[in-house]
């Protein structure tokens, strides 16, 4: 058993988290954007539980969820793949920072 290990509001769990499951749901509204030379993709999508689920991409490449169980900020928590893996292994809090994975460019 793996115990996640827990760093100025993020907690990393090597086994990673499930993203969530959007099957079946559309989205609300999509943004793009030119960030740091990458094209970022924003697609936000209502659940059904009254809360929404915002996934991050960048040049195609799906790279983080951002989790609210209402419809009101901040978000309860991002998960993170930082390495490409298709492992959502850093879980970052709403007072937490994150960047754009460098295997995105690659």
């Amino acid at each position: 058993l793996m115990i996640p290990i827990c760093s100025r509001g993020q907690t990393v769990n090597p086994n990673g988290w499930p993203p969530p499951d959007l099957k079946g749901l559309v989205p609300y509204s999509i943004t793009i954007k030119e960030v740091d030379g990458v094209q970022k993709i924003v697609e936000k999508f209502y659940t059904p539980n009254g809360g929404h689920v915002a996934r991050i991409s960048g040049n195609g490449k799906i790279f983080a969820y951002a989790v609210d169980k209402d419809e009101d900020p901040p978000i309860d928590y991002l998960l993170l793949d930082p390495d490409g893996s298709g492992k959502f292994t850093q879980r970052l809090g709403p007072e937490n920072f994150y960047a754009i994975p460098d295997w995105i460019s690659d």
